[in-house]
Parts: structure tokens; C-alpha cells; sequence
């Protein structure tokens, strides 16, 4: 639970992000206003069932894709100092990356199979809400391992200050820090630099929209949870977004107010997923499943090639990652679907190289 003066401060945080949803527009979707957003996505092609688990087997590459310069050395399992392996990971390393403004931290997770040139593991991208940190959003979702099971390499970085969090930005301090870490990545391990991925919680929702709609030439699709925004991307974008429809921090609802910021109207999760739907070219009336008595699935039709669209609307959720530890979030966390799964299986769609 927040206290008040972490509350405060995500005041201030997300007060940014309306200044940012509000100086970009909704130039794709044709809306307007000056309220901030939350929004559902769709896609093109049936998803798995929320209420049972998602199939998240080893990524398959349907040809070469695009080698990074890491798989030179033929191997995308190197051992780190700081190894916590676990049954179909090479364990979890703790990095510190110099930068220009200062060293940042981060952990990386690789698979414990070693993946040929020809067929490099995807990278996907985590990014922590306010307050939070790589370690510790890594234990509440459990990507890093689960993911390196399933063939990705999974990368967690830090936000900064005494509250850790992240610049609402595709061109600040913390988006460059992504494009060196992206870089590092990239030359030290072996990954496909066409399968790169973001995910995201709360601030690190808003962050992953910001950084991957500034960067469509590197991040090929998203997921978010409990922020879900169209930040100026431009080309069509595959996400999959969850969110709580009584979420407190972030409201689902279309002008409400919530915690996070007092006095200030949000645009409500369905029109953003309308706005995402319109950017992908899909139908605008999603095929609507009932999951389960928490789980309401929106899936997109007619989108563009290899562009997905879904939305998970959480009946009664909070702001909380979905089939997570329920002691660990605001307000009701459903186990009637696992966000975690259902962000594996998308990610291991063929989606639309980047841009």
C-alpha cells in the first residue's frame, strides 16, 4: 500500500506523464482532449484463453532473423558473478552500465540452451513501477525466469532517485540509458534484434508506451499493465494491455479521477484502446470474451499484418499485475488469468519487425 508521501511523489511523476499525453495528441486516433489516458488493446488473432495458463514454449524463428553482435561468440549463456540459476535459466546476473549520466543498474536472465546465430532468443524488456525496483518486480512476476524458460534473454533495469521511477520520455535521460543498454546487450549476449519487447507496470507501463512509441525502429511489441496510453507512436504497434476497472491509482473509467492524480480527468482505457485499434488499422469494435467473473478479454480483428491488439479488462481488479501475489498490490489482484503467461505467449507471436 502507498503511503502518503510515496503518493505525493507519483503525483508529481504522473503529472508529467499528462503533460507528455497532452502535448502528443491523439494525432493517430483523431481524438482530442487534455486529459491524460488509459487504454485497452486488441488483436488480430484469437489469444489464449485467460483462464488457463498461456503456452509459453521456446520462441521459434520462422528464418534468419537478425543476429546481434553477440552471437559471435556462439553462446547466449554466459556465466555471471552473480548467478541465482534456476531450472531452464543460466541465472540472473547483476550489471552496472556507465553511462553519461552516471552508472545504472540492471539484471539479465538468458536461457540455459544455447541458441544458435541462425536462431537468436528474443529480448524483452521489464520495467518497474514507482517506488519499485528490477529485483524486486522481478520476484512479484516472475518474468525473468519464466521467460528465460521459455527462450527469451530478459533484461530488468533500475529506475533512479531515492523512490526509484523513470522520465515519461522517448528522448531523455533514462530513454538513453535504454538505447546503451539495448547496445550492450546486444554486443555481449546473442539476441535477435528484430524480437525486442518492453513490458511494464504502473510507471513502468507509461514508460515502456513513451520509449517504444519514440523507438519503433527497435521495440516490435508491448504489454502493459494498469497504464496503457498511445504516446505518439506512429506506425502500427502490437500490445497487449491489462487493466483493473476499479484501479484507484490509474482510473479505467472515462474521466474519472484517481490517486495518482488529484483533480485530473484521465481519458478512459477503452478509448486509448480504441486509438491503439485505429492506429493498427483493425475493426473498431472488438470481438469481447468472458473469461471467467474477473476476466474480460477485448481482441481486435482486421488489424495490419502481424500487428496484435488485446485488451484483458480486469472486472473489479485494482492496481495490481494479474495471477500475482495478492498481499503485493492495491486493491484486487485476479488469479483468473496470469499476466505473466499471457505476456509470454504474445511476446512469442510474429509481430511486426520494428520499423
Amino acid at each position: 500500500m502507498f503511503n502518503r508521501s510515496v503518493r505525493i511523489l507519483l503525483v508529481g511523476v504522473l503529472a508529467a506523464l499528462v503533460v507528455s499525453v497532452t502535448s502528443c495528441g491523439s494525432a493517430s486516433s483523431g481524438s482530442s482532449g487534455s486529459t491524460a489516458a488509459v487504454a485497452p488493446a486488441g488483436t488480430s488473432s484469437p489469444a489464449p484463453e485467460g483462464s488457463a495458463p498461456a503456452t509459453t514454449a521456446a520462441p521459434t524463428a520462422a528464418a534468419v532473423r537478425h543476429p546481434s553482435a553477440g552471437c559471435g561468440a556462439g553462446s547466449t549463456t554466459t556465466a555471471g558473478t552473480a548467478g541465482t540459476g534456476t531450472s531452464g535459466t543460466s541465472g540472473t546476473e547483476a550489471r552496472t552500465l556507465a553511462t553519461p549520466a552516471g552508472d545504472r543498474t540492471y539484471r539479465i536472465t538468458r536461457p540455459a540452451v544455447t541458441a544458435p546465430a541462425t536462431s537468436p532468443p528474443p529480448l524483452m524488456l521489464m520495467f518497474h513501477g514507482f517506488a519499485g525496483s528490477a529485483e524486486g518486480f522481478s520476484t512479484l512476476t516472475k518474468l525473468p525466469e519464466r521467460g528465460a524458460a521459455a527462450g527469451f534473454v530478459v533484461v530488468a533495469p533500475d529506475g533512479t532517485g531515492a523512490l526509484k521511477t523513470w522520465q515519461f520520455s522517448g528522448q531523455s535521460t533514462d530513454a538513453s540509458f535504454v538505447d546503451a543498454l539495448i547496445d550492450e546487450v546486444a554486443r555481449t549476449t546473442c539476441i535477435d534484434l528484430d524480437r525486442i519487447t518492453a513490458t511494464g507496470f504502473s510507471a513502468g507501463a507509461a514508460f515502456t508506451l513513451a520509449y517504444s512509441c519514440a523507438h519503433q525502429d527497435r521495440i516490435h511489441a508491448i504489454a502493459t499493465v494498469a497504464v496503457d496510453f498511445q504516446l505518439g507512436c506512429k506506425a502500427p504497434m502490437s500490445i497487449l494491455a491489462f487493466h483493473g476497472t476499479v484501479d484507484p491509482m490509474v482510473p479505467y473509467e472515462n474521466e474519472a479521477v484517481g490517486l495518482s492524480l488529484p483533480g485530473v480527468k484521465v481519458r478512459g482505457t477503452d478509448l486509448n484502446m480504441g486509438d491503439w485499434a485505429k492506429l493498427g488499422g483493425c475493426a473498431p469494435a472488438p470481438k469481447v470474451d468472458e473469461l471467467g467473473s474477473e476476466v474480460r478479454r477485448s481482441t481486435w480483428s482486421g488489424c495490419a499484418p502481424k500487428t496484435d491488439v488485446v485488451l484483458y479488462a480486469i472486472q473489479g481488479g485494482g492496481h495490481t499485475w494479474p495471477g500475482a501475489d495478492p498481499t503485493k498490490a492495491v486493491g484486487l489482484t485476479t488469479q483468473q488469468v496470469d499476466a505473466t503467461a499471457e505476456v509470454l505467449a504474445f511476446f512469442q507471436r510474429d509481430h511486426l519487425p520494428p520499423a
